[in-house]
């Protein structure tokens, strides 16, 4: 559940390499600033959730809380680290609702990136905010083979943990080709199978580094309209072909926990 007393942490890894300054498939705009304006709207969304008016007042209550990772040749800390959404909320509306992107940082070190999510992780599960909370999620974005295999160290972080659960990593790629045949995110089904993914081997491994969706997570993604008919036991990794398929997949991060507890 995520509540006030147990609020949700997500670390959010963007690759900003300078791939990401090609156009998104089927707009004109670049890929880095599609995930900008839609990363602002989930941030939106969550800032809602921790929002209660009492009487004509509005209550921010810090249930979710944000760490976010962007690399190229090198992995760069946004803004002060560790933010409640309020402060991610202002941060992303005073830099002019931007997250630094631009396709600047040079190549695609993913598991320096990685390695810099797992540093802060092994602390962040021990800590008093966090460690009784729904697991953190772990939210990777790239458009693109990475110079190195962060495979080893989402292992580790998959082995760290709350007490009520592991670590989970998400994985969404890009502009990729799958074997998976579905329309659109209404129908997506999910990856369940390794013959889904198709045989290119960075498909192969972001589908390995993915955690299984968990029963409460799916059912959020179905019940939310997100992802209405993702199966059983699919992972967490998403091919993104289309502006419709980043905005349902950056969701995700939303799907953490139980519905009855947002107003907790």
């Amino acid at each position: 559940k995520v509540s006030r007393v147990q609020p949700a942490l997500i670390v959010i890894i963007l690759d900003d390499s300078g791939s990401m300054e090609d156009p998104l498939p089927g707009t004109t705009d670049a890929k880095y600033q599609w995930v900008e304006r839609l990363t602002g709207v989930i941030f939106k969304e969550l800032l809602a959730r921790s929002t209660e008016l009492k009487g004509d007042t509005a209550q921010i209550k810090s249930r979710y809380f944000v760490y976010v990772i962007t690399y190229g040749s090198n992995p760069e800390v946004w803004g002060a680290g560790e933010m409640d959404i309020k402060a991610a909320v202002e941060k992303y509306a005073n830099d002019g609702n931007s997250l630094a992107l631009g396709g600047k940082l040079g190549g695609t070190d993913a598991a320096a990136a990685f390695k810099k999510a797992y540093e802060y992780l092994k602390e962040a599960v021990t800590d008093q905010r966090f460690r009784k909370s729904f697991p953190p999620m772990v939210f990777h974005l790239t458009d693109g083979m990475s110079a190195t295999d962060a495979s080893p160290i989402a292992e580790q972080i998959k082995q760290l943990s709350t007490e009520d659960g592991n670590v989970l990593v998400v994985n969404a790629y890009i502009g990729t080709q799958t074997s998976l045949s579905y329309k659109g995110t209404e129908d997506f089904p999910g990856y369940v199978d390794l013959s889904d993914v198709g045989s290119d081997e960075d498909n192969v491994r972001l589908f390995n580094m993915s955690s299984e969706v968990p029963m409460c997570v799916r059912q959020n993604l179905i019940d939310d309209g997100i992802f209405p008919n993702v199966k059983e036991g699919a992972r967490l990794f998403f091919d993104v072909r289309t502006k419709d398929m980043l905005k349902h997949t950056i969701q995700v991060v939303g799907s953490m926990g139980s519905r009855a507890d947002r107003n907790m």
